[in-house]
């Protein structure tokens, strides 16, 4: 049973939508408020939040391996507060956390539309990931198990993804996906309500999913600098099957650069706080999988 859910806002300062829905809901309690779980909203970062940048130090969302929460000697502004929203949250790993299941709320300037993603392999996490593809037909699933350990805000909690929502430029809110993002949520929190009751919620045995491959990076020069941009048939086309042979990348003297490897789809097509992570898109396989 879930006892306590928190909705999270916040972890990149720039990324408004889910800044300004926790602020909505904590001006608005009622609208979140269910009969038999207790839901929290939490501002993350609220530093970056006001200076409206993703991050002061170093990235809030990739902070919370359980290396880094037990390091004493970090000293980065984001290695200290993930401690601190461990102590409020977590702990991470405990059998006793206080938060049962995290969904945090992000926005990205791919065109990504209306997509969660998610790392956490739990039975409670998934069938809420069901019942929201249900509710949400347009909804994408992208699942991210890129990393030894999974150091994202959710993972401080058993159960949880991240929801992204896009496109929108950092710093920017734009209200048809503040407004998408809003209705996926109660979606979520009618679902743990429902779940909770016991109520037969009809759930499909699968679900569609793109299953994270590999990441690409820019073609760069010896000096590491940027020499290709994404090419303009490939901007934009984020959950779409590229092939061998189809136009990748357009260097900076418009000659293409086409695509070499086995068909896969694009997912974070051309991210902007991707740059300095060295990609210019994820690769993914479509599939099907048991939940």
């Amino acid at each position: 049973m879930i006892k306590n859910i928190a909705i999270t806002g916040g972890t990149h300062g720039n990324e408004l939508t889910g800044v300004y829905l926790v602020k909505k809901w904590q001006n608005n309690p009622e609208l979140i408020k269910r009969s038999n779980f207790t839901t929290i909203t939490q501002l993350m970062n609220k530093k970056a939040i006001k200076e409206v940048r993703r991050y002061v130090d170093q990235d809030l969302n990739r902070s919370f391996s359980l290396t880094d929460l037990a390091n004493d000697g970090l000293d980065a502004h984001e290695a200290k507060l993930a401690k601190e929203l461990n102590e409020l949250l977590g702990k991470k790993g405990s059998e006793n956390p206080k938060v049962d299941f995290i969904v945090d709320l992000h926005t990205t300037t791919a065109n990504m539309g209306l997509s969660i993603v998610v790392s956490n392999q739990s039975k409670i996490t998934w069938r809420a990931i069901a019942y929201l593809c249900k509710m949400e037909p347009a909804l994408k699933v992208y699942r991210w198990l890129g990393d030894i350990e999974n150091a994202f805000v959710d993972s401080m909690a058993p159960h949880g993804f991240a929801i992204e929502v896009g496109a929108v430029p950092q710093g920017v809110l734009r209200a048809d996906l503040f407004l998408k993002t809003e209705a996926l949520v109660y979606h979520l929190l009618n679902y743990v309500e429902k779940e909770n009751s016991g109520v037969d919620l009809d759930l499909d045995d699968e679900v569609e999913i793109y299953d994270h491959e590999v990441l690409v990076d820019y073609p760069r020069n010896d000096a590491g600098d940027i020499v290709a941009m994404v090419h303009q048939d490939r901007q934009d086309k984020d959950f779409t099957l590229i092939e061998k042979g189809k136009p990748l990348f357009l260097t900076l003297d418009n000659k293409t650069i086409v695509y070499e490897g086995e068909s896969k789809y694009t997912l974070f097509v051309n991210e902007s706080a991707y740059y300095e992570k060295g990609f210019a898109m994820t690769l993914a396989k479509k599939k099907r999988i048991k939940v």
